[in-house]
């Protein structure tokens, strides 16, 4: 069976266009934020403020898909370890997230 040449181009026109697309949506954010930034964004959400404000631990930033800003701390003499994690869109710098576990 032959597959006519219009149908050929249809096709490479549609693939090229669906590649141009997801390079379009998919490209690395231009100028992210610095740590500290982002870290004051955390510091903002309201969970940020409780949590700040009884717990002076060190922050961490993960870049992956979305950027997690992530402050644990481990209490001594075997207690549970306490967190705080806020996943944030680096595109928009907009919090997706919030996730912690701690005693105010």
């Amino acid at each position: 069976m032959r597959i006519s040449r219009r149908a050929q181009l249809a096709a490479f026109g549609g693939l090229a266009l669906v590649f141009a697309l997801a390079f379009l949506i998919l490209r690395p954010v231009i100028a992210p934020l610095s740590d500290a930034q982002y870290v004051a964004i955390a510091k903002g959400t309201p969970q940020g403020e409780l949590y700040f404000k009884h717990h002076d631990a060190s922050c961490s930033i993960v870049r992956a898909w979305n950027v997690q800003v992530a402050c644990d701390t481990v209490a001594a003499g075997g207690a549970l370890s306490e967190k705080f994690r806020v996943d944030l869109d680096p595109g928009t710098n907009a919090v997706v997230d919030v996730e912690m576990s701690f005693d105010p």
